[in-house]
């Protein structure tokens, strides 16, 4: 059962200012949170599930928390395995969101009830569900589970909900299996029911977040049409993610990626409880304490590491892209206002 709580606030002018700060001097403001390795899927495009797993106590998330609003991060992705796994997902968000933190929870939706969106709906919080095919067959191949039935069931509840304080969104991983006319159908239902829509590509390179899958690599003519056709979309429509989608057909052709966002604009939080830069790099650990020094040793590591196997985890480039496009944005801000406006500022 979840508790209901008074959702707290999340907003003050210091907390703003040390995260654009951080922006400036290109210190991390996003931490990509493990809160658990366990998972109700298995998606063979994932090599994050575990059998097992730590999981940090409220009280170690709190001291934790504590810590990344003073270092000046303001986001966290609030992941897995599947986070709702946790019974104590709703304080963990308040944790969060009590140090000025804004979570992102991202689910595969399987566990998404009624009672726990609610809940998330009064709170300034983000929820990403992943549906990566409305073909059941498909769906089962690419999560590992049969559970279509029941996540679209889910999000017909929790749509109702109209009033929300944070960005509600469908997002879906875009493989060699992507059906075009299939991926168009998930645009149409995220908009139907009320929720942003966003693609990502299939990502594999060392193996230790993304599990390699010869039925999932995809070569240029496998995807490109369906990332053009969304960017041309969300020109119009979402225009921070036609400026990634940009990156991402850049990327998916082959053309130089520019540096990532490892240690310089995100980092990992394991289940554990220690720091490391990246999905990719679990073993590299770091403190917050020590965080330059650190940064620094793996200097050459990331250079090293993008130029042999560059990757395209949005949450180690998206930050990136948009800091690099600052002007491209200033000069589309009008639109760009009214668009979070409608979908509810992701920020």
């Amino acid at each position: 059962m979840i508790k209901h709580t008074k959702a707290p606030r999340i907003i003050s002018p210091f907390t703003m200012a040390t995260c654009v700060k951080n922006l400036i001097f290109k210190k991390p403001i996003l931490v990509i949170f493990d809160s658990t390795k366990l998972c109700n899927q298995r998606c063979p495009m994932c090599n994050i599930y575990k059998e097992k797993s730590k999981h940090l106590s409220l009280e170690e998330i709190e001291n934790i928390a504590k810590k990344l609003k003073k270092f000046g991060v303001r986001y966290v992705f609030v992941q897995g395995g599947e986070p709702l796994i946790r019974k104590d997902i709703i304080q963990v968000i308040d944790i969060f969101i009590k140090n000025s933190i804004k979570p992102t929870i991202i689910t595969n939706g399987v566990l998404i009830t009624r009672e726990i969106a609610e809940q998330i709906a009064q709170r300034h919080c983000n929820l990403s569900i992943s549906i990566d095919s409305l073909v059941a067959e498909r769906y089962a191949y690419l999560r590992g589970s049969d559970d279509l039935k029941k996540v679209m069931i889910n999000i017909n509840n929790i749509s109702e909900i109209t009033e929300r304080k944070g960005n509600w969104s469908i997002t879906t991983t875009i493989t060699k299996q992507s059906d075009f006319d299939d991926v168009k159908n998930i645009y149409q239902y995220a908009k139907q029911k009320g929720f942003m829509f966003a693609i990502r590509p299939y990502i594999s390179v060392t193996g230790t977040a993304g599990k390699p899958d010869e039925s999932l690599k995809y070569s240029p003519e496998d995807i490109l049409e369906i990332f053009e056709y969304f960017s041309e979309i969300a020109k119009n429509e979402n225009y921070l993610a036609y400026v990634v989608y940009r990156e991402h057909i850049k990327f998916i052709k082959g053309e130089p990626t520019p540096p990532c966002d490892a240690m310089k604009f995100s980092i990992l939080l394991k289940e554990t409880g220690e720091f490391a830069p990246c999905l990719e790099m679990p073993d590299k650990n770091f403190t917050l304490d020590s965080f330059f020094k650190d940064r620094k040793r793996y200097k050459e590591l990331f250079k090293r590491c993008n130029h042999e196997h560059p990757c395209f985890y949005n949450d180690a480039r998206e930050i990136g892209i948009l800091y690099r496009n600052i002007f491209r944005l200033v000069i589309n801000s009008p639109k760009i206002i009214i668009q979070l406006i409608k979908f509810k500022s992701f920020f």
